[in-house]
């Protein structure tokens, strides 16, 4: 029972009433948890509450809790991204989501794309400008989705005495989010024309090793279909789940630190001091995801060797030049080539080769591209298991520069790929936020990608429509680079990956290794 064509749609809490905007039906700040204050803090997402009459649903909720300038005139998170919203719009009641449906009846039966936004699992939200659903699901014929989830403190935080209260686990609440999050959309997206039987999620960077965590939980299963993996492998990548024992301790410290007697005391407390006294904290020291003995129930790196993942299509890959290095001169030759001799020495010759600079800007293009290859290798990893196992992988590198001269000479940066995945015209200089001025060959850049990552939504697959072949991750080092000359990577470039994840399976640490001065990845 809806009445669809004027953005009226009933979902199991009550009606919603949105707006249409071109070809879409947008509703924004749908409650898909209950607030997860007072005693709902530190715990698990419950169920959305009922509501009656018709509920708004056309402007966009609170972010999540985390750190925001108290200046609004200058509005950036911890990271330096710049934020949309003042301080009075990050809350601790944050659990809400976005739809934007271009489907012409709510029995359309679209495919259905849920964004798991970046920010290392600390900072950002699902209402950031460059990720809204317009240009996407204005373009192709699918139902995005976007979310908030608790972050930092308030999204991981654990304790022995939460794990006892959570008969033996606890942190890892964002991650329930996500889960609530998906669950929901499951229930409910058949009212906004969407396939409840056919959805994607997909993250990036921190949203990227979320969504590779809900790759490998079991309580996952049967909930979505496929994920989109967007640089944050967790296999050799930059985060990495520790145990949980690891933050019950630091959680015991910080309930001494602000003088909280139990639990009940610190779900007393006012979030926002909280959330200040947290910041006092080095961030290394801080609370993330973990190994938690339930949503990821034993160590990353084995559960996947053992092939307990779910079977999702998998959709996988970075940058090509991920972490900028050195300032706005570049790196000195000298010390460029003396960081070859001692991190590649057993292999000099081809690391000059592969990686040749003649000036210092080359030579920071160059070691950022060292640095993302070698991050690549944690797709690969994931490539390999899915074809071990039996399952669909396609791994992707994109070496797409935007079209100026600094583009050209730095590369193809973080968060790259999500001004044309979402359509966002004249985004992308730098920063996805940043304005940068799209030419010809961005335009097609956005409707070969875009058409990739909706065809591998709605089937799996993301060949179709003249695209170039995207081989299925099948033989070793099978890589789509995506780029103005998109194609799969030649026998040539595959032996330096090949090296590359040859000292990653010999090092003493698989988190990854030392990269001299540079980069760690």
């Amino acid at each position: 029972m809806t009445d669809f064509e004027n953005a009226k749609v009933k979902v199991t809490e009550g009606w919603l009433q949105g707006y249409t905007e071109n070809n879409l039906k947008i509703f924004k700040g749908i409650p898909y948890a209950a607030p997860p204050v007072g005693e709902l803090r530190f715990a698990k997402p419950q169920d959305a509450r009922k509501w009656r009459g018709v509920r708004n649903a056309t402007q966009y909720s609170a972010a999540a809790i985390q750190h925001v300038m108290a200046d609004e005139n200058l509005p950036a998170n911890v990271h330096g991204v710049p934020q949309m919203l003042a301080r009075s719009q990050y809350e601790e009641d944050c659990l809400y989501l976005n739809v934007w449906t271009p489907a012409k009846s709510a029995d359309a039966k679209l495919p259905v794309f849920i964004w798991i936004h970046g920010g290392g699992m600390v900072a950002g939200s699902g209402v950031e400008c460059v990720c809204d659903g317009d240009g996407f699901a204005g373009r192709k014929d699918i139902v995005v989705v976007t979310i908030n989830y608790r972050l930092g403190f308030f999204g991981f935080f654990s304790h022995p005495d939460l794990t006892k209260e959570g008969n033996g686990t606890s942190g890892n609440y964002a991650l329930y989010d996500m889960r609530k999050a998906c669950e929901w959309v499951k229930k409910n997206i058949a009212a906004f024309g969407g396939d409840p039987d056919n959805i994607t999620v997909a993250g990036q960077s921190g949203g990227a090793a979320a969504t590779g965590a809900l790759h490998a939980s079991p309580l996952m299963k049967g909930l979505i279909n496929r994920v989109s993996i967007e640089s944050g492998p967790i296999y050799y990548g930059f985060m990495q789940p520790a145990d949980r024992s690891v933050y019950e301790e630091r959680g015991v410290k910080f309930m001494e630190k602000v003088g909280a007697k139990s639990i009940e005391d610190l779900r007393k407390m006012d979030a926002w001091d909280l959330q200040d006294e947290y910041e006092k904290i080095p961030f290394a020291e801080g609370f993330s995801f973990c190994i938690d003995g339930e949503f990821l129930p034993e160590n990353y790196g084995k559960f996947m060797d053992e092939g307990k993942f779910n079977d999702f299509d998998v959709l996988i890959g970075s940058c090509a030049q991920e972490f900028p290095i050195g300032g706005p001169d570049g790196i000195p030759l000298t010390e460029y080539n003396k960081y070859l001799e001692e991190e590649f020495g057993d292999n000099l010759d081809n690391m000059k080769k592969w990686y040749p600079a003649t000036t210092p800007k080359e030579a920071a293009k160059m070691a950022a591209t060292i640095a993302s290859d070698i991050m690549l290798i944690g797709s690969v990893k994931i490539g390999e298991l899915c074809k071990k196992y039996g399952r669909n992988a396609y791994v992707w590198l994109m070496n797409k520069e935007n079209e100026t001269e600094r583009g050209h000479a730095e590369g193809s940066p973080h968060c790259a790929e999500m001004p044309y995945v979402f359509g966002r015209v004249d985004k992308g200089e730098r920063n996805p936020f940043f304005d940068y001025h799209w030419v010809g060959a961005d335009y097609d850049f956005m409707e070969l990608i875009q058409g990739y990552w909706h065809t591998f939504a709605k089937t799996g697959d993301p060949n179709g429509e003249g695209r170039p072949c995207w081989k299925k991750y099948s033989e070793d080092f099978d890589i789509m680079v995506l780029g103005n000359d998109s194609h799969m990577l030649s026998a040539e470039d595959r032996k330096k990956y090949a090296y590359f994840y040859d000292r990653l399976a010999k090092a003493d640490k698989p988190k990854g290794i030392q990269l001299g001065g540079f980069a760690r990845i």
